[in-house]
């Protein structure tokens, strides 16, 4: 299928692009309800509403993108642009569901193809915009470096390459649209300035610059110029309305052919010292063969876990809480488990550290929440009425969106929201504190309960914790195994839990490994429970069993 936007990166075959059609007897009227709410443009309401059809056709791919271009140029944000999407994309999905009544598979795979084909439109978009806005501003892209590159491998030159990150240290949003318009073009300028007549300059990917230097005998020339660019670039920017952008300069370096023995291995190792440079706070870094071999391991693995999600062959296991004076199983909190194609089970760490990195977070929670719901529909049909942990992360609490989002979900699936409990921790709530309570709020108003996760362990104040609308607080594993170790560490939990009654919430011991524990942390007053006394996390047919066993017990 000939197309201007690349489905296959997204996972979708031709087949799956054309699915996309069965969703239109519900798209157009979620389409108009969605817009309602969003900033006017008949263009962008008229070409979004055509997408279910329009997605194959190369005519609509190509208006589509000129639109956000335009839209763009008027200084719209990404974020009014995309909220309208993703609220059709729900109100057509539950459409869909309702529909249908009892959802198969065969909806549930439509309704996942369908959001990716929606993602993929608008992200083709916006990357064939950032392309155009490299050819305005006279700065050629990461594919004409990539073609310089392979000619001066084929000269046999000795070509420094280097990957230069230039972000902003603040938020842009005190810039205008057309003062950032004219950054890139300031920032060619001024590299110019700093390099050889003979270098070459490119714009790369998200805020990175590629820079070719050819003809160097060492390690010393690419040094030289990347200490010249630090040195500079530590003075703002200053665009020609007089406002000054101060940038963050995070730089990796690599040579033709030591460390790539073609274009892609030379661009790809400048990148991997890059990366290694900011995860240490370094500002420079030189490429180093291990870091190849991670990043091959990191990729292969980052490749599999974004088709593990796409195709939700993630798990989602149950590890039980329980009265601690009853031993009567009251929740279960919901706990990430993947399990790769070769049997291997993922640290969730190191999952959730991938999601993140790769910018899959509002893809999983869409996965975790949809995944929840599914579940608490499975234990209600079982007779088991336990409420549910979910585990929200910052970006989750930044987003605007999410309160409306678990709204849709819990219409959709018809699961009331005091069935769950959303667990926050305190390093989450340390940006934005004003917003946070915000959208805690709303949550708070859909019947969801809210559980301070792991305090203690971060940046704990009394003042902090009285002002959060919390129902559950949960005491951090690592005080429940010191708790014997000294009076000092039993008094640090006596005071904990004191603090959680005093304060009318509910506190929650994790960590619970042997029966003197739970004993001497009932004593102090804990009221809940969660561990490997119990039981571990497992599966939802495990978790059914055990709680019926249990029952019968």
């Amino acid at each position: 299928m000939d197309s201007l936007i690349a489905f296959a990166d997204y996972g979708l075959s031709d087949a799956e692009v054309r699915s996309a059609n069965a969703m239109a007897p519900y798209w157009r009227d979620a389409v108009a309800d969605a817009m309602r709410r969003a900033p006017a443009d008949d263009e962008f309401e008229a070409l979004l509403g055509g997408l279910v059809g329009g997605l194959s056709d190369v005519a609509w791919q190509r208006r589509w993108i000129r639109l956000w271009d335009r839209l763009g140029d008027q200084g719209i944000a990404l974020g009014e642009l995309f909220r309208p999407v993703f609220a059709a994309i729900e109100a057509s999905e539950r459409a869909l569901l309702a529909a249908v009544g009892t959802p198969r598979t065969i909806h549930l795979d439509l309704c996942a193809a369908f959001r990716r084909a929606v993602l993929a439109a608008c992200c083709g978009a916006i990357e064939t915009r950032e392309a155009v806005r490299n050819l305005r501003s006279g700065v050629s892209g990461e594919l004409t470096a990539l073609h310089s590159l392979a000619a001066m491998a084929a000269g046999n030159r000795r070509v420094g390459v280097v990957s230069l990150s230039l972000l902003g240290r603040d938020s842009d949003s005190h810039v205008s649209a057309r003062d950032l318009q004219q950054l890139p073009g300031l920032i060619f300028e001024r590299l110019q300035r700093l390099l050889r007549p003979q270098d070459l300059i490119f714009a790369g990917r998200e805020g990175e610059w590629l820079l070719l230097l050819p003809d160097v005998d060492s390690k010393v020339q690419p040094s030289l110029a990347v200490a010249a660019i630090q040195r500079d670039f530590a003075e703002p920017v200053r665009l020609e309305s007089g406002r000054p952008v101060a940038l963050a300069v995070t730089v990796g370096a690599a040579l033709l052919p030591d460390h790539g023995r073609d274009a892609d291995g030379a661009i790809r190792a400048a990148r991997l010292a890059r990366w290694a440079a900011a995860a240490s706070g370094d500002g420079f870094g030189w490429f180093r063969s291990e870091q190849d071999e991670a990043w091959q391991r990191r990729a292969a693995l980052a490749d599999e876990l974004q088709g593990a999600l796409l195709q939700d062959a993630l798990e989602l296991h149950l590890q039980p809480q329980v009265d601690l004076a009853t031993r009567i199983c009251l929740g279960a909190e919901l706990l990430l488990r993947w399990r790769r194609a070769d049997g291997e089970w993922v640290p969730p760490p190191l999952a959730v550290e991938l999601i993140e990195q790769n910018g899959w977070r509002q893809l999983f929670t869409e996965w975790l929440l949809r995944s929840a719901m599914r579940i608490a529909v499975d234990l209600q049909a079982a007779g088991i009425p336990v409420t549910l942990s979910i585990n929200l992360t910052a970006p989750d609490l930044r987003d605007p969106d999410l309160p409306e989002l678990l709204a849709q979900y819990l219409e959709t699936w018809d699961v009331p929201g005091e069935r769950f409990i959303l667990e926050l921790t305190e390093s989450a709530m340390m940006g934005d504190r004003a917003h946070c309570l915000a959208v805690i709020a709303r949550l708070r108003e859909l019947g969801c309960r809210m559980s301070l996760d792991d305090f203690g362990t971060g940046y704990s104040s009394l003042s902090y914790l009285v002002s959060l609308p919390i129902h559950e607080l949960k005491l951090d594993r690592s005080f429940v195994v010191a708790m014997f170790d000294s009076e000092d560490n039993m008094r640090i939990v006596r005071t904990i839990l004191d603090l959680a009654n005093d304060l009318g919430m509910v506190p929650l011991a994790e960590g619970i490994d042997d029966p003197r524990q739970a004993e001497q942390l009932r004593a102090l007053g804990c009221r809940m429970g969660q561990g490997f006394l119990y039981a571990q996390p497992m599966p939802l047919s495990e978790f059914v069993a055990w709680y019926r066993q249990r029952r019968r017990a």
